[in-house]
């Protein structure tokens, strides 16, 4: 709209200045073209909200349950392409964290637009868009291990496959809550209310944790193996230090991943509830207005 009316102006001007309208012509010229601009201005207007909206605050939902589907997708798909040895993986569906990066900035200028809109849909005026800000740090900073958790992946120092072997059921269960978790919490941002589920996930999600620290533990074992008679045998199983290092920094990653995800989980809690609590009181302050416009109509 401000391009449009810059160019009639433009177009105005150059008219004037170069043709050598008479004054009193100029004033006839000026209505002409003020009416242009404004009944051009009240049909982008028109279109926007009625025929085609596009509202930013419905985008930036959108965003968000885009991009924690997305990195759902590239937590679980990493690490089952590490444990598995799977090359069919789309790598455009690995790489979608990157999507989740790169969307801070789009995230801030819609929030930002989107609080001077009016309501619309299932988005009061008083609708929390700041939430959605922290939502998608959280994501971020999840993002931004599954980042490390790929160069992790990709890294040349690989570990023993006997190693691999020893945490891969673990680490694929914890891969897999978790990501079952971004994936709820997704759904519950799209309907705009809290999972049934999510708790039973995340409790799943630890109980995976609890077995992945066992599992460490144990590699002790194959580090330092006891040199009493019974246990000679696996002192031939010794493994070499940095064999043991990748795999381990890669479930330690997976760990950190774990907690940020419950970090995530408040986030949208708190989403859904502050939604909530806005609903209610848009509710009790038309409830009020519908009153009086019944009594006044008796």
């Amino acid at each position: 709209m401000f391009d449009y009316g810059a160019m009639i102006f433009i177009l105005t001007f150059s008219i004037v200045a170069i043709s050598g309208y008479r004054v009193d012509k100029l004033f006839d010229l000026a209505h002409q073209r003020i009416s242009t601009i404004i009944i051009g201005t009240s049909l982008c207007i028109l279109v926007i909200m009625l025929v085609c909206p596009i509202w930013s605050g419905q985008e930036l939902h959108s965003l968000t349950v885009r991009n924690m589907d997305k990195l759902s997708d590239s937590l679980d798909g990493c690490v089952r392409q590490y444990f598995t040895n799977s090359n069919g993986e789309d790598d455009q569906k690995l790489q979608g964290y990157k999507c989740v990066l790169s969307s801070k900035a789009s995230e801030e200028s819609m929030a930002n637009f989107a609080r001077w809109e009016p309501s619309h849909g299932r988005f009061n005026f008083r609708h929390p868009w700041k939430q959605y800000l922290k939502i998608g740090a959280s994501m971020r900073s999840c993002a931004y291990c599954i980042e490390a958790l790929n160069s992790c992946i990709n890294s040349e120092n690989q570990a023993a496959e006997s190693i691999k072997k020893h945490l891969s059921t673990s680490c694929l269960k914890v891969s897999s809550s978790s990501s079952s978790a971004i994936k709820e919490l997704a759904e519950s941002v799209k309907k705009m209310n809290k999972s049934p589920t999510i708790d039973l996930l995340v409790e799943e999600m630890n109980s995976a944790l609890e077995e992945l620290h066992n599992d460490l533990k144990s590699l002790s074992h194959l580090l330092n193996p006891s040199t009493t008679a019974e246990n000679q045998i696996s002192a031939t199983g010794l493994v070499p230090f940095m064999e043991i290092i990748p795999v381990v920094t890669l479930a330690s990653i997976l760990i950190e991943i774990s907690v940020r995800i419950e970090a995530l989980v408040g986030s949208v809690e708190e989403l859904v509830k502050e939604s909530e609590m806005k609903d209610k009181i848009v509710a009790k302050e038309e409830k009020p207005e519908g009153t009086m416009k019944a009594l006044q109509r008796v």
